[in-house]
C-alpha cells in the first residue's frame, strides 16, 4: 500500500511539473500571424528612442503613423514636426530606412511568412504576451541590421533594432484612431509616395 501511495505522489508531482510547460508553450508563428493580422490597425502612435553611436547621444521623439498600402507614413509631432513617407519607390530614403520598410510592414500587418524569408525566428511567451528575436538570414539585411527584437500581445507593442554601425532604435507602439481630414486638410501624394503638399517629406 505504501509503495502505491508513493507511486501516486510521484505521478502527481510529475503532472504538476509538466503542466506549466504545456500551458505556457510558445505560440506558433502561424497563430501569432493570424492574431496580428486580425487586430492590425491602419494607424497608431509611437514613442521613439534612437541612439546615435557616432555622437554617443540618444534622441527621443513621438508622433503617429499610418499604413497606406505599401507605404508607411511616419509623422513626428515632438520635439519637432516632421513627416516621412516610407515607400518602396522613394529614392530619398536613407539606406537604413529602405532596409527596415518591408520589416515594419510585415510586423504591423502580421505577415510573419514574409519575415521568415529574411529572418530566423525565435518566439517565446503566449499569444497575450509574446516576445520574438529575429536574426537576419540574408546578406542584404545583415549588412544593415544586426538584430531585431519584437514584443506585444494582440498587436505589436515594442520594436528594437540594432544596426551594423552601432546605432539602435527602440519603438513603443500603441493604438491611435486615424485622423479624419477634409479636402482642406488632406495631403496628396505623387507616384513615388512622396508628399506634394508643400511640406518636406
Amino acid at each position: 500500500m505504501s509503495d502505491n501511495r508513493t507511486t501516486a505522489r510521484i505521478a502527481c508531482l510529475l503532472a504538476l511539473v509538466c503542466l506549466p510547460t504545456f500551458a505556457w508553450a510558445a505560440p506558433t508563428p502561424q497563430a501569432l500571424s493570424e492574431q496580428l493580422a486580425e487586430h492590425a490597425e491602419p494607424c497608431g502612435r509611437f514613442e521613439q528612442s534612437r541612439h546615435l553611436a557616432d555622437l554617443d547621444t540618444t534622441l527621443e521623439s513621438r508622433g503617429i503613423f499610418r499604413r497606406d498600402g505599401e507605404r508607411l507614413i511616419w509623422e513626428t509631432q515632438s520635439p519637432i514636426e516632421d513627416r516621412v513617407v516610407l515607400g518602396p519607390n522613394n529614392p530619398d530614403l536613407p539606406p537604413q530606412l529602405q532596409t527596415i520598410l518591408p520589416i515594419f510592414d510585415g510586423l504591423l500587418a502580421g505577415n510573419w511568412q514574409a519575415l521568415s524569408r529574411h529572418f530566423t525566428l525565435h518566439l517565446e511567451g503566449t499569444l497575450s504576451a509574446w516576445h520574438a528575436d529575429l536574426a537576419p538570414k540574408d546578406a542584404a539585411v545583415r549588412s544593415r541590421l544586426t538584430r531585431l527584437a519584437v514584443g506585444g500581445g494582440q498587436q505589436v507593442e515594442t520594436i528594437k533594432l540594432d544596426f551594423d554601425n552601432g546605432d539602435a532604435l527602440t519603438l513603443s507602439l500603441s493604438p491611435h484612431e486615424c485622423a479624419t481630414t477634409g479636402p482642406a486638410g488632406a495631403s496628396s501624394h505623387d507616384a513615388d509616395g512622396k508628399y506634394v503638399d508643400g511640406k518636406s517629406p
